[in-house]
C-alpha cells in the first residue's frame, strides 16, 4: 500500500469512522426492519377456496356458454415494471365497454365487481387510470363496472363519505363485491384477480412508493375488496374525516371490531405502482377522531351519509357520480 494512502487513512478521525458506521447501520435497519417484506398471506393453492363467487342478478348469463375459469390468471407470471406504465393512451379502443361496465362474451363470469374510485381534480391521473384499468380488467373474464365518485364542490375533501355514496349506488345495482380504489394506483401483476374473498381483502399490499413493503399489518388503504354485505355490516366509512388521512385506518378498526379479518394474496400478485402527485393537506384532527370512533364502532357511516346533490352521468369508460357535499 502506498505510504501516502497509509498516511491519509491515519489522518481520518475515529469519530468520523464511528459516524459512518452508525449511518450504515441505520440504513440497513431502515431497509430491513421498516415494514413487512413477507407479510401473512393466503397461499396460492388455497386462493380458489377463499374466493367469493357471486354475480349481480341483473347480469344475463347464457346457458349455452361455459363458466369462466381463472386458473390461468392465478398461475400467470406476466407483469410489468412500474417504469413501463404508459404515460398516455392515444390508441385506446373501448371495445365492449358501456357506462364503465364490461362482461366477457365467450364465458359466464363468476364475479361481479363494482370498482369505486373517489376523485377530485386529478385529470392527468384519470387519463392514465381509466384506459389502463380497462385494458387490465378486460383480460380477467369478470363482470365489472367502474364508478367515479367525484366531489363537485370546494368543501374539504371527504373520501369516506364519497365511498359511502358510491357504495349505496353500487349496492342498489346489486353488486355483491365492492373494490375501493385510489385513482393513483395501478396493478402490475396479471395474477391479481379483481375479486372479493370471503373476508375483506387488502389488494395493494406491495406498492413501489413503499419499496414494495407493507408498511403495517392493519393497512387497508389504496385498494381494498370487500363484500357488499360486509360493507353494510361495518356501516361503511366514518363520514367525519375531512382532508387527507385517518379514514382508512379507522375503517380497518371497524373491520376488526366486527369480527372480520384482513386477507392478502402473495407479493407477486399484489404489486402496484403509484402515479406521482402533489402531497395533499393532512387532517390534523385524524388521531382525535379515530380515538373517539373507537368508543362507538360503526357509529356514523353508510346509514348516515348525507349530501346536497347527486347526479349520475353514464359515460363510455365510467359511470360518474357527481356529488356536492
Amino acid at each position: 500500500m502506498p505510504k501516502w494512502l497509509v498516511k491519509r487513512l491515519l489522518q481520518i478521525r475515529i469519530s468520523t469512522c464511528v459516524a459512518l458506521i452508525l449511518c450504515l447501520i441505520a440504513i440497513i435497519c431502515l431497509l430491513t426492519f421498516h415494514g413487512e417484506y413477507n407479510y401473512e398471506h393466503i397461499p396460492t393453492d388455497a386462493i380458489e377456496h377463499e374466493l367469493y363467487k357471486e354475480v349481480a342478478p341483473s347480469l344475463a348469463l347464457k346457458k349455452s356458454l361455459p363458466d369462466c375459469t381463472y386458473d390461468d390468471i392465478f398461475l400467470s407470471k406476466e407483469s410489468i415494471q412500474n417504469w413501463q406504465v404508459p404515460k398516455k393512451y392515444d390508441d385506446f379502443i373501448a371495445t365492449g365497454i358501456s357506462n364503465g361496465s364490461f362482461s366477457p362474451e365467450h364465458c359466464n363470469p363468476q364475479f361481479s365487481v363494482a370498482i369505486l374510485v373517489t376523485y377530485r381534480n386529478r385529470q392527468s391521473q384519470l387519463d392514465i387510470f381509466l384506459p389502463y384499468m380497462h385494458n387490465f380488467l378486460r383480460k380477467q373474464k369478470i363482470h365489472y363496472k367502474i364508478f367515479l365518485i367525484e366531489q363537485h364542490d370546494n368543501k374539504n375533501w371527504n373520501k369516506g363519505l364519497l365511498y359511502n355514496i358510491g357504495a349505496r349506488v353500487a349496492m342498489a345495482e346489486k353488486f355483491p363485491c365492492l373494490i375501493l380504489h385510489d385513482v393513483d394506483l395501478l396493478p402490475l401483476d396479471a395474477a391479481n384477480l379483481y375479486a372479493c374473498l370471503h373476508q375483506p381483502r387488502h389488494m395493494s399490499a406491495s406498492v413501489d412508493k413503499f419499496r414494495f413493503v407493507l408498511p403495517y399489518s392493519f393497512l387497508v388503504g389504496g385498494v381494498l375488496a370487500i363484500r357488499a354485505d360486509h360493507y353494510k355490516k361495518v356501516n361503511g366509512f366514518s363520514n367525519r374525516f375531512e382532508k387527507w388521512g385517518g379514514e382508512d385506518d379507522d375503517f380497518a378498526a371497524r373491520i376488526e371490531a366486527h369480527g372480520l379479518k384482513i386477507d392478502r394474496l402473495p407479493v407477486e400478485m399484489s404489486r402496484y405502482t403509484m402515479l406521482l402527485h402533489k402531497p395533499q393537506e393532512k387532517n390534523d384532527e385524524r388521531l382525535r377522531i379515530m380515538s373517539e370512533n373507537k368508543l362507538r364502532p360503526a357509529g356514523d357511516g353508510l346509514d348516515s351519509a348525507r349530501y346536497d346533490s347527486l347526479r349520475v352521468a353514464p359515460q363510455r369508460l365510467v359511470t360518474q357520480l357527481a356529488v356536492r357535499l
